[in-house]
């Protein structure tokens, strides 16, 4: 029987497997297999030098050391250092002084982590439309490399991977010692009894797969380069979740962005936010694609009209607060990672010290976000 049984197999789940693996743990990971996640479609940007101030943005900012190190130990996963390439126009927002003020706080808060040099406005063009860039130091993770490395990773650091269902838990009859809950947007439907801050959105894009024209468009869109990530300087996602609480209708948002995938390429970026803590079904299919589409055409009018394929996948995160990572008050053994809205520069840390806080280490319990939230305000 497995010491730790960690149901979820996205980024959260793996990242904690092979933690806990490193740490002489026998480890059985459950993976529902029902195609793509939220980590395998994601752009993967580690944004480490964006975080709020406090011990979030600690965390963060170590991502970039952190994958380099999963790295040495595990084999290739997709980490590479890269710009952030954010566009504009003046038609992007109700007046200028909102995107001056957006511009100034995000090249502030570059310069002040970066250095002037990884911080360059770059002036329109007659290719780009008029756009406007700013440019940024910053990291990613090839989702698509990592979707195709992380089994690999897990088998090697002999962690068992099984495919299957789990229904919901009971504390007093955990199907192992100790349980992690890293299941994304399946979270709730395994325990209930979670904080209401744990939402779940719909995210969509197009996904343009290896080919002639991916390897055109990563060499050819004018507002890109072929390692960057592309995003608008105004994107809305962040603002809608954190206003989750308040929505009395649904909400959706598109931006306009894109990112290398493998060879392919990710494109636009949807949220859909519904009231409560229930996703509910995916938006219609033809009026998102549709509203994808021509967003894409101002950063390029070949992009409305690739022969993509729309994804969408239920993502959690938290709308207000730190992610819920810890112990489970009520259940003895059971473990929550769950709602972290930065995934891929706080999952690497986070994994690292709850495995150490499963092991019994009593450092790495009080640096648990989650845990410190449940003493304070008495979530479970």
């Amino acid at each position: 029987m497995a010491d730790v049984l960690v149901i979820g197999a996205g980024l959260a789940g793996s990242l904690v497997a092979l933690e806990l693996a490193r740490r002489g743990a026998a480890v059985e990971l459950l993976d529902a297999g029902q195609g793509d996640g939220a980590t395998a479609v994601s752009y993967g940007g580690v944004p480490w030098w964006a975080g709020a101030p406090g011990p979030m943005n600690e965390l963060m900012a170590s991502a970039p050391l952190a994958w380099r190190e999963l790295e040495q130990r595990h084999g290739p996963l997709g980490w590479s250092p890269c710009s952030l390439r954010l566009h504009w126009s003046d038609a992007d927002a109700d007046g200028s002084s909102a995107l001056e003020q957006t511009l100034a706080q995000v090249e502030t808060l570059a310069r002040r982590h970066l250095g002037a040099d990884q911080v360059e406005r770059l002036d329109p063009t007659p290719a780009s439309g008029g756009r406007r860039l700013l440019r940024l130091g910053y990291g990613r993770v090839d989702s698509r490399q990592l979707a195709l490395a992380l089994p690999l990773a897990l088998e090697r650091a002999g962690v068992r991977r099984r495919r299957g269902h789990c229904g919901p838990l009971q504390a007093e009859a955990l199907p192992a010692r100790q349980v992690v809950l890293a299941a994304g947007a399946g979270c709730r439907a395994l325990w209930p009894a979670l904080p209401d801050r744990l939402r779940v959105s719909w995210a969509g894009l197009l996904r343009l797969d290896a080919g002639p024209l991916s390897h055109e468009l990563l060499s050819g869109v004018a507002l890109s380069e072929p390692n960057d990530i592309l995003m608008p300087l105004m994107a809305r996602r962040q603002a809608l979740e954190q206003r989750a609480d308040q929505l009395q209708r649904p909400q959706w948002i598109v931006d306009a962005g894109l990112a290398p995938w493998g060879e392919g390429l990710l494109l636009g970026q949807s949220s859909l936010v519904r009231p409560g803590s229930c996703c509910g079904t995916p938006p219609e299919a033809p009026s998102l694609e549709l509203e994808l589409r021509q967003a894409l055409e101002r950063i390029d009018p070949r992009l409305g009209q690739v022969p993509g394929s729309l994804v969408q996948v239920p993502v959690s995160f938290c709308s207000s607060g730190p992610p819920l990572v810890g112990p489970v008050a009520e259940a003895p053994g059971l473990w929550l990672l769950a709602g972290l809205s930065s995934p891929f520069a706080l999952a690497p840390a986070l994994a690292a010290i709850l495995a150490a806080a499963i092991g019994g280490e009593p450092w790495a319990l009080e640096r648990l976000p989650g845990a410190r939230a449940q003493a304070s305000a008495g979530w479970s």
